[in-house]
């Protein structure tokens, strides 16, 4: 990739403080965009802020649950005022709920996991496709998981909810291809974030599930900055032919799995 193909590209990074969020908001700086990232964890997300302006990078970050929609609407009107509009729009917030079968599942966790996985990603791009429209078009990243074509027992609202995301973008991308919208869901395998970390440990280490560390091994454990990579073509130029895709950066995991 060319070190500016992202120079002054205006992008709101949803779950931008941890994990694939914030290396995805990291490297699209490093590319030249203009970075807006909202997310749970404010005190990480200031903390990040506060880097990038001693080091005059343009990453501005507000704290917001996004499944609130007064949430969604402040940090819309902030990234609206920091950068004048958006080109470009990643969902990354995420939350993973393993070890039960459904009629374990409560309201609550189900809901809460449809809240975040999927209603949020809804709300997020009904307040943002009207700028992206207006900036002549755009992209949208929505992030999905190898749960949405192939999964494994104990995560049906997971499941559930990333199978929505993949079928979302793919009806929103036939819906907005008139206004030069391209809208994309990335199907991730294992990576190296907390909430995978913490999922893994849960079920009794990455080898109970045969998964590995190993460079060498299929369906090995990412490292955030690899799905960034993969981010960051999908919100470029280069992937001006890319839309309504389940586009796939896993490691090999669907080739075991399916």
């Amino acid at each position: 990739m060319s070190e500016k193909m992202l120079t002054d590209r205006r992008i709101l990074v949803t779950g931008a403080a941890t994990g694939i969020g914030r290396a995805t908001s990291e490297h699209l700086l490093s590319l030249g965009a203009k970075v807006f990232g909202a997310g749970l964890d404010e005190a990480e997300g200031e903390a990040m802020a506060a880097r990038c302006r001693s080091e005059q990078l343009p990453f501005h970050f507000r704290g917001a649950d996004l499944t609130d929609e007064r949430h969604v609407q402040a940090v819309v009107k902030d990234a609206t005022t920091a950068f004048g509009g958006l080109d470009a729009v990643v969902n990354c917030a995420g939350i993973y709920m393993t070890g039960k079968r459904l009629e374990d599942v409560s309201d609550a966790e189900w809901e809460r996991t449809i809240a975040v996985n999927l209603t949020s990603i809804f709300r997020v791009c009904r307040a943002t496709l009207p700028l992206l429209r207006a900036a002549g078009g755009g992209s949208v990243v929505n992030i999905a998981s190898v749960h949405a074509l192939a999964t494994v027992p104990g995560v049906p609202a997971y499941a559930a909810s990333k199978a929505a995301v993949a079928g979302l973008s793919r009806q929103m991308a036939l819906d907005y291809a008139v206004d030069r919208i391209r809208v994309n869901s990335l199907i991730v395998g294992s990576v190296a974030t907390r909430m995978t970390l913490d999922g893994l440990e849960e079920a009794g280490g990455p080898e109970s599930l045969g998964l590995s560390f190993d460079d060498n091994k299929i369906a090995r454990i990412a490292n955030p900055r690899e799905i960034a990579t993969a981010i960051a073509f999908l919100v470029s130029d280069a992937a001006s032919f890319v839309t309504g895709s389940e586009f796939v950066v896993d490691g090999g995991m669907l080739a075991r799995l399916m």
